[in-house]
């Protein structure tokens, strides 16, 4: 045990000690996920919400204006109600991009009394506009609420059969959870696989290239524990680094579900617990199929070549997240490595009955893959063949 705390030392230092390492090992994957995440959040909620929009209503009837300041925020939209306007003035000034939209209600249109010609709302807006579009989206609402008033008003209940709906009580917690089970878990693999891949090769290949290793294979320790020394090094600032992601992600998560009213602080220390338990034997296996690339290898370019493969492969698994609603309810599924964390970090984050369960096999074949990786990795350390290889 004690040669294992001097290779794991060892390797830890390697890495402290450098503090550009540190800086992208420990710090920046969290604080690049959090800057990229809040900007995507408010550059979607400004493209949700108009910003200075214009808005002119030409006639417009009292009833309508009354519906309309009752339902929106007069904060958004600048809206103009004139008694007469420049068709020409306005169209022109929406094809230009300056106004949004136009709204034109005929004069008779409070006086109608059921019989003759209805009266005509004309509306005008510029589809090559996001903006232009989306206030049009918005009065088409209000114009249409408008329309069944009018027409209940006017020609009373004509309705055939009355309709009573209900439904189940939103949780807006089971909302979120799925909004977030649906990303998180292939953005974690991800960054616990990169974490990993940014200094996994350099402890095994780099040291074969420089021949440094063959120094470090003749002293006393012996290889088995070098091995595990090395894996059990790895695997702590891997989960460091993914740590220092998932932390970037959950601080950015508030800003970028903003515009959906959804609270993201809706995970108890428990739920916590568990995923990062779930991450500690994940990334066991990710480290020990790294590792084992790494002391194939000759050299760090081939190693690097080798890992990318893997990368891709896993990717492609945590993206399968994104194609349900639950985690996946069959239980040989959490026997296969790295989709099991993937569906178990799903079925936390939607707050499924059976998680423990899930987690509990999740871990517990982890630990397995990971003792025979380790196994795996021993042998190679002990071929002469494999660890001087040019």
């Amino acid at each position: 045990m004690k040669n294992i705390l001097t290779i794991f030392k060892k390797e830890w230092d390697r890495v402290i000690k450098d503090k550009r390492l540190v800086m992208s090992v420990m710090i920046l994957p969290g604080l690049m996920i959090f800057l990229i995440y809040s900007f995507i959040g408010n550059a979607t909620t400004s493209m949700m919400q108009p910003d200075d929009a214009n808005v002119a209503i030409v006639n417009a009837p009292q009833s309508f204006i009354n519906l309309y300041e009752s339902v929106e925020d007069l904060e958004i939209l600048n809206t103009v109600f004139v008694e007469e306007s420049s068709e020409e003035l306005y169209v022109g000034r929406i094809d230009e991009g300056n106004w949004d939209v136009w709204i034109v209600f005929d004069d008779d249109f409070e006086t109608y009394d059921g019989t003759g010609d209805k009266p005509g709302v004309r509306v005008y807006f510029n589809p090559n506009n996001s903006q232009s579009q989306s206030v049009y989206n918005r009065f088409s609402g209000y114009l249409y609420q408008y329309q069944n008033a009018l027409s209940l008003a006017l020609y009373g209940d004509t309705t055939y059969f009355a309709m009573d709906i209900d439904n189940t009580e939103i949780n807006q917690d089971i909302i979120a959870g799925r909004m977030f089970s649906m990303i998180l878990p292939m953005l974690v693999i991800m960054f616990l696989f990169s974490g990993a891949m940014s200094i996994g090769p350099e402890s095994i290949a780099g040291e074969k290239e420089r021949g440094t290793i063959a120094t470090l294979l003749i002293t006393p320790v012996k290889r088995t524990e070098i091995a595990i020394g090395k894996v059990f090094s790895l695997s702590v600032l891997s989960l460091i680094s993914t740590i220092s992601s998932f932390i970037g992600i959950i601080a950015s998560f508030p800003k970028l579900f903003e515009m959906e009213g959804i609270d993201s602080s809706i995970y108890g220390v428990g739920d916590y617990v568990m995923l990062l338990l779930l991450l500690f034997s994940t990334v066991f296996v990710i480290v020990g199929m790294i590792s084992i690339l790494s002391a194939y290898a000759k050299n760090l370019k081939e190693a690097g070549t080798l890992i990318v493969f893997v990368y891709i492969a896993t990717i492609l698994v945590g993206v399968t997240s994104m194609f349900s609603e639950s985690a996946d309810s069959r239980f040989v599924m959490y026997l296969i490595p790295i989709y099991n964390s993937v569906q178990t970090m799903k079925a936390i984050f939607t707050f499924e009955t059976g998680v423990l369960t899930y987690l509990l096999v999740s871990i517990g074949a982890n630990i397995v893959y990971a003792g025979i990786l380790i196994f795996i990795l021993n042998k190679m350390f002990q071929s002469e063949r494999i660890m001087f290889a040019k």
